[in-house]
């Protein structure tokens, strides 16, 4: 698009904006997420699927193409309240209506890694928007309103409404069986789930080198254990080479999501990732395997190491081993510790205490120009 293409856009686009403005304040909720194109995922999909009330979803990742954006500005201006799930960009372009409500269900859960404007400084403030945030426990809501510079009494301690059906024993049970059903080669094995985090450099994304000789470790892994791995979904590429076949290592990452990994692992080998959070709710051991921890630039809101609910280690040599162990050897009282911390509000009831205040939003005296 040329120079005067863009301006001619630009001002169609405000005369547009302008106009949505103006038209009724409908009782609808829009979820709004740049995580998939085309559909929600975890916590938005959790809250649109219990939410009885007239919803839309826009979902698509960015850079958003010009060709939607005007209908993004119709629905962001027409919606009495807007659920997302992630940064919303165009929350910097477009001053919402007073009678409007924003709801943002995080993605990643707990008072883990920095994030926000704890780790990217910005001139403007693109959550200021929002009226209401979830966090996953009381001591968790600190961390979020410094992230998002926003007054502690916006942050709540309603609980990640992903993890609510991993205290339904229905469908842990389904989960469990269906993975075996679809692997049965894995079937009564020890499965060690690694699922690292993605790294950056100077906040640049960067390809991570776990620094692991994964020949080694299927040599090293008996007849009745398997390695599974499960990339970021930020991440495009494997650990696992080309070359010579791995009989007890695989990567799942495109045949399962995480969920369904845990119900079937005997422990999580994680570093940053916030997947923590669900391993925890579901009480299984974890082992922190963090080579580069020395140069790790995020920083965290937890003590880390000691906080966590399991042993760091930045030593590959001996995984397998170090595996084993924290299976057999597990402290019980850490992952206790990091429970009432961080994962207290992630009870099985999460979805329908966001539903609620969604629910109360909508119901809010309208003025003389809202729809119903």
């Amino acid at each position: 698009m040329n120079r005067f293409l863009k301006k001619s856009y630009a001002a169609a686009l405000r005369l547009w904006t302008g106009l949505c403005r103006r038209l009724p304040l409908q009782r609808r909720v829009l979820f709004f997420s740049i995580r998939a194109e085309g559909r929600l995922l975890e916590n938005a999909q959790c809250v649109y699927d219990a939410l009885p009330s007239r919803k839309v979803i826009f979902a698509h990742k960015h850079p958003l193409p010009a060709r939607y954006r005007p209908k993004l500005r119709y629905l962001m201006l027409t919606s009495k309240v807007i659920v997302t799930d992630d940064y919303m960009p165009e929350l910097r372009e477009v001053q919402l209506r007073d009678a409007q409500r924003v709801f943002q269900i995080w993605h990643a859960g707990g008072g883990f890694k920095k994030m926000g404007f704890d780790v990217f400084p910005q001139p403007d403030n693109i959550h200021a928007q929002y009226d209401d945030v979830v966090v996953t426990g009381e001591a968790c809501r600190e961390f979020f309103s410094t992230a998002f510079r926003l007054p502690i009494t916006r942050i709540h301690a309603y609980g990640l409404p992903r993890t609510d059906k991993l205290h339904d024993p229905k469908w842990y049970a389904a989960a469990r069986d269906g993975f075996f059903a679809r692997h049965p080669s894995l079937a009564g094995k020890q499965l060690y789930v690694y699922c690292p985090t993605f790294r950056e450099v100077g906040k640049k994304r960067v390809r991570f080198d776990p620094q692991l000789d994964f020949h080694a470790i299927d040599r090293a892994l008996g007849a009745d254990e398997a390695l599974l791995i499960h990339m970021h979904p930020t991440v495009d590429y494997s650990f696992l080479d080309d070359g010579e076949p791995y009989e007890r290592i695989f990567d799942l990452t495109a045949q399962e999501d995480t969920l369904t990994l845990l119900c079937a692992a005997a422990l999580l080998v994680t570093d940053y990732s916030s997947v923590i959070v669900e391993a925890s709710v579901l009480g299984l051991p974890m082992l922190f395997y963090c080579p580069d921890f020395e140069t790790y630039e995020r920083g965290f809101y937890l003590n880390y190491p000691e906080d966590l609910p399991g042993e760091m280690t930045t030593d590959g040599q001996d995984l397998v081993g170090q595996m084993r162990r924290a299976v057999g050897q597990r402290s019980i009282e850490r992952e206790q510790r990091y429970r009432r911390m961080q994962t207290e509000m992630c009870d099985g009831h999460a979805t329908q205490r966001v539903v609620a205040v969604i629910e109360k939003w909508l119901d809010e005296k309208q003025s003389a120009g809202d729809t119903p």
